[in-house]
């Protein structure tokens, strides 16, 4: 996946979001409103007036800029884990967990 013509960003979430891999998206499995979340994530890149920075993308998982992981826990769904990948600075940062609720950490196991 490559961005946008004048974007500086790749935003997706678990789904298929470009147009050439669209037809094979499966109406059956529970995506976990994952066009929602990539409107969410796609939307505060765009509009973004700040410089993107691991803070900014920690801000935009944690649900700060519309739905993201703010899930009813109630119907026993929640994220996982989620991740950001600063290719500039070749940095991985990770949290085991809602990023609403618990902390990214420097993920330093894999050397570059």
């Amino acid at each position: 996946m490559r961005p946008e013509q004048r974007q500086q960003f790749v935003a997706t979430a678990n789904n298929f979001n470009s147009a050439k891999m669209h037809q094979y998206r499966n109406p059956e499995i529970d995506d976990w409103r994952s066009d929602e979340r990539y409107q969410t994530a796609y939307k505060a890149l765009k509009n973004s007036k700040e410089h993107y920075s691991v803070d900014f993308a920690q801000s935009i998982l944690a649900g700060r800029y519309g739905f993201m992981c703010q899930y009813d826990r109630k119907k026993n769904a929640d994220t996982v884990w989620s991740v950001i990948y600063d290719l500039k600075r070749k940095q991985i940062w990770r949290v085991e967990g809602n990023p609403s609720r618990k902390k990214f950490k420097k993920d330093t196991r894999m050397k570059v």
